[in-house]
């Protein structure tokens, strides 16, 4: 492993331990055993290492979740990708996700591609446990939506037992749209 992804790597054990919301290069260099002016050279900015780091984890989640995805094969993706989310080990990279993808919410000028990789390659993620249709990216784009409001009042509420309620519910709901479209 060459310097920089250490310094990556280490950078996500600090995002994740301490979050991004007070972030600056000095402690977090200290705190992961280098300088400042080193993970300016390595990254050029805070906000390119965050988007380093983020893009990494990212693109580890999404292939986690793939895995799992294929290892049920299709059924019931949706409720698997809900557990696999929902897992006490996976909270820390969810919450992670969020908290960049408001970040950059807030600064687009600076994330704009971070958000709209974001989005698209998690469209194509859930797009693998959604059969083939002429509206299948619509559908998995309305699964993003209800994933991700219901991911943020469960880490708001701490409430798994109605949250996963809601998640079996929504399913059950597009079964019956799926259904009606196979007759």
């Amino acid at each position: 492993m060459n310097r920089r992804d250490e310094l990556r790597d280490n950078a996500l054990d600090y995002f994740l331990a301490h979050g991004l919301a007070e972030l600056s290069l000095r402690p977090l260099a200290e705190k992961i055993g280098t300088s400042a002016r080193l993970l300016i050279y390595h990254f050029e900015s805070k906000e390119k290492l965050i988007t380093v780091v983020m893009e990494m984890v990212r693109a580890r989640v999404q292939q986690s979740v793939i895995r799992m995805m294929q290892d049920t094969q299709g059924e019931a993706s949706m409720e698997s990708f809900w557990n696999w989310i929902t897992d006490i080990e996976n909270i820390p990279y969810v919450r992670l996700l969020f908290e960049v993808q408001v970040l950059a919410l807030q600064n687009p000028a600076v994330y704009a591609q971070f958000l709209s990789d974001t989005s698209s390659s998690w469209l194509e993620v859930l797009e693998h446990g959604i059969p083939e249709s002429a509206d299948r990216r619509t559908i998995a784009s309305l699964c993003s939506a209800v994933i991700d409001g219901l991911v943020l009042e469960y880490m708001s509420t701490g409430d798994l037992d109605r949250t996963t309620a809601a998640l079996k519910f929504f399913v059950s709901l597009l079964g019956q749209h799926t259904e009606r479209f196979k007759t």
